[in-house]
Formats: structure tokens, C-alpha cells, sequence
């Protein structure tokens, strides 16, 4: 997957990419429009590294985020930066024993996202400056 801003970077799980950046374990709460919470582990590494390592430009004010079947979803930097790309999903608990399709990976994760923002088989990050007035949502495509 692509990281854009200033410059490009490439993420994979490989030993070069573990290398670069803090490769870590991380929990996190996805809450699913059916009221579910999912609670998982994924390794991989955070975004913010990665930020600047692509040279995000300081104008950035959105991170639009693209899954390889072509879902798109354009979040608040501040929240994106926050967020994590992971590669390996470690665990999930899943309440009520109902079984979801979390385990494809890279995934875009942050604290108490929404499930439609969770990307999976996510394949670019890209920096994106809106103008006052613009809606995120014009950015964003569905399955």
C-alpha cells in the first residue's frame, strides 16, 4: 500500500517496513452500525511515522483512505493521524457470537471508529487539503 504526500511511501508487512517504523500491537474498539462493539488486536504500524515520512504538507486538512475494490472514505487529519495500519489481526472478540469479515488486511484502525471507516485491504493513504465549505463526503465512493 501507498502512503502520498510530499513524497510516497510504501507499507507492507516486511521486514524493511518493520524496520522503518515502530511496529507494534495494538487494541482497538470498532463499532458496527448494528450497535456491536468488536474489540480486536492488529500489528502494524501507526500512521503519524508514516505521515511524516511521506512529508504530509502542514496544509493538510483530510486523509483520504482507498481500499484495493475501490471504497474510499476521506477522514479529519487530526483523527487519521491518530489512527494505525494493520497487517496482522492478532484476536477479535466479537459480543453476541456473530462472525465478521475483520480480518483483511492492511486495515485502517483508530480509537472508536466506525465500522464504514475501518478500510480494509486498505491500499492508499493519501494527504488532502479541503477548502472552508467542502464535504468530505464528495470524496468518498461506496461498495
Amino acid at each position: 500500500m501507498t502512503v502520498a504526500g510530499d513524497s510516497e511511501v510504501v507499507l507492507a508487512d516486511t521486514p524493511a517496513t518493520r524496520e522503518r517504523f515502530p511496529w507494534q500491537t495494538r487494541g482497538f474498539t470498532i463499532n458496527c452500525h448494528s450497535g456491536r462493539e468488536i474489540e480486536g488486536r492488529w500489528s502494524g504500524v501507526p500512521i503519524a511515522p508514516v505521515a511524516e515520512a511521506a512529508q504530509f504538507p502542514p496544509e493538510t486538512t483530510h486523509l483520504l483512505l482507498t481500499a484495493d475494490d475501490g471504497y474510499r472514505v476521506c477522514i479529519d487529519a487530526w483523527f487519521g493521524l491518530d489512527g494505525f495500519v494493520g497487517f496482522v489481526c492478532e484476536e477479535l472478540t466479537v459480543e453476541g457470537g456473530e462472525a465478521y469479515a475483520l480480518r483483511e488486511t492492511p486495515r485502517f484502525l483508530a480509537p472508536e471508529i466506525d465500522s464504514s471507516r475501518t478500510i480494509r485491504n486498505l491500499s492508499a493513504i493519501k494527504a488532502t487539503k479541503l477548502q472552508p465549505g467542502e464535504d468530505a463526503r464528495d470524496y468518498e465512493t461506496g461498495h
